[in-house]
């Protein structure tokens, strides 16, 4: 009787030491044991969004550097641009023609017996702003010697053109007698320097094929009706055929006339072996 007491006693005290020790949390339980599982899932959970986070901010970073460089392209383009266009406008506006006077460079008279009284006088050339030296020096070392003959007579006339001063000088080297030779010089206005036949045709609007097209057709015109109308020689002949030649024709100089009116000098052989002459031409 007395083991069956003790072994109850040892039961019913083994049940509450049992009890005792589940209700201080000492021995874990299987519901304990899965919050301990979820709460060890939950860090590992919060780490992928916060590497979206980073991944998130960076790509915002990136498209802001591309956005600026962008900016900064096309700001470098502009830019130059807007200093190409600068420069342009800046471009300084051609310098205004300066006043043109053409006088004379000397002048003088004097009496040849029979003939009487002659003037005889070389021009020279003035624009504003620019220098004319070269020209009027050109002009004084041909026809100053002649000038100063009491024999020879030196006329100029001219045309002041928009961009040009054409001169034509005509030389007498018998006084009241026959045989003019005829010399032309056409300057421009904007630098003072004589200018090319090209450049003077140009400013004239003619080509050079168009301008030796006119020449050669009056050429022609003025030796048919002045000269082989009347005269139908040989030697006249070659000399017409002389003056229609290719080079004839292309040495023949463009200028304006005091009247305005488009002329052309022509310069051409007498007959061959003969000394050069010139012939006047006008309104082509």
């Amino acid at each position: 009787m007395s083991k069956r007491i003790i072994a109850v006693f040892m039961l019913a005290s083994m049940l509450f030491s049992l009890a005792a020790c589940n209700g201080s949390g000492l021995l874990p339980s299987k519901e304990s044991t899965s919050e301990s599982t979820s709460v060890t899932e939950e860090p590992s959970s919060s780490e992928t969004p916060e590497s979206e986070q980073e991944t998130t901010t960076e790509e915002p970073t990136t498209e802001e550097t591309t956005a600026s460089e962008e900016t900064t392209e096309e700001e470098t383009t502009t830019s130059e641009t807007t200093s190409e266009t600068t420069t342009e406008a800046a471009t300084p506006t051609p310098k205004p023609i300066g006043k043109t006077t053409v006088t004379n460079a000397y002048s003088r008279s004097f009496k040849v017996p029979v003939y009487g009284k002659f003037t005889t006088k070389y021009p020279k050339v003035t624009i504003e702003g620019v220098s004319t030296s070269e020209i009027n020096q050109e002009i004084a070392k041909k026809f100053s010697p002649i000038a100063k003959k009491n024999d020879s007579v030196v006329k100029y006339s001219y045309y002041i053109g928009k961009k040009y001063v054409s001169i034509m000088i005509t030389v007498n080297l018998d006084a009241g007698m026959e045989g003019d030779e005829y010399y032309v010089y056409n300057v421009s206005r904007e630098t003072g320097k004589k200018l090319s036949k090209n450049e003077m045709l140009e400013l004239l609007g003619l080509t050079s094929s168009s301008f030796n097209s006119k020449v050669k057709s009056s050429v022609k015109k003025w030796w048919k009706t002045e000269i082989l109308k009347y005269d139908k020689s040989k030697k006249t002949k070659k000399m017409y055929n002389t003056a229609i030649a290719s080079k004839s024709i292309n040495s023949a100089v463009p200028f304006v006339n005091s009247k305005g009116k488009k002329c052309y000098l022509l310069r051409h052989m007498k007959a061959p072996g003969q000394c050069e002459y010139t012939d006047l031409y006008e309104k082509i």
